[in-house]
């Protein structure tokens, strides 16, 4: 599985060394020129790079927006928008840019979907039409509110082991295709990829929480976590984090462990 940790820009110059691909938030390339000018180097330097579209950090891109930006960067692959828990609207996006827009792209760049859903069979429906409309690249995201049906008194465990049983049931009803590129959107607790070393058909992973838990001072065990910082990468991007380097290595390795 190859990882990807979205990084401040004080350490992104570490992102070719602790990464495995490179993980393009498209709202901070006019934000930030450094940020633009990664990316720009990392296309020229042939690495894989998949582009979000924006809706984990609360940004509302328009399609132009959104299109200028993957001729910019031209990433191996872009993830259509989607909307949260909305099986349909996710569905009605997902065959609009499959029939509208993938023809105007860059013929390197593959589109990919994300499964929503108020629950698992809404979930496990949305794959299956995805499929049927010819997507090869699929997300499960991290924070679905399908997952927290599962009876845990904890949020964050509800997460983890709702998205591990929303593959778990693909997998057993033979629903799932192993021939798809599937890729796993954001992490609640970081201990859940311990759980998919013998499903090869997950193929990539991005989470900047090893990144989040390091600012904070704090280290993994080798179970893992309990809790998840509360701010999003966005709030520690312009700082500086000498003091907390050791902690954030120490995690990135961890995490690296947790999925081999």
């Amino acid at each position: 599985m190859k990882i990807s940790h979205e990084l401040p820009l004080s350490l992104m110059h570490n992102a070719y060394e602790w990464n495995d691909y490179d993980y393009c938030l498209p709202h901070l390339i006019d934000k930030y020129n450094q940020y633009k000018l990664f990316f720009q180097k990392s296309r020229l330097d042939k690495r894989f790079i998949i582009m979000d579209n924006g809706l984990f950090e609360g940004v509302v891109h328009t399609t132009e927006d959104l299109i200028e930006k993957i001729h910019l960067i031209q990433p191996n692959i872009f993830i259509v928008p989607d909307e949260w828990n909305d099986a349909n609207a996710t569905l009605r996006n997902a065959k609009s840019w499959m029939i509208n827009y993938k023809q105007g792209l860059p013929k390197s760049v593959e589109l990919m979907a994300v499964c929503q859903g108020k629950d698992l069979l809404e979930l496990t429906t949305t794959y299956q039409i995805l499929v049927d409309l010819g997507y090869t690249h699929i997300a499960f995201n991290h924070s679905s509110i399908a997952y927290q049906s599962l009876g845990h008194e904890d949020h964050l465990k509800n997460s983890m082991y709702g998205r591990m049983e929303f593959i778990r049931r693909l997998v057993e009803k033979s629903i799932i295709r192993k021939t798809v590129y599937h890729h796993l959107l954001g992490c609640s607790l970081p201990q859940e990829f311990m759980a998919y070393k013998d499903w090869d058909f997950i193929k990539s992973v991005d989470t900047s929480n090893p990144i989040l838990v390091g600012a904070e001072g704090e280290r993994y065990s080798d179970n893992g976590i309990l809790w998840k910082p509360k701010n999003k990468l966005e709030h520690y991007f312009e700082k500086n984090f000498d003091d907390k380097l050791e902690d954030i290595i120490f995690n990135v390795d961890k995490f690296k462990q947790y999925i081999k």
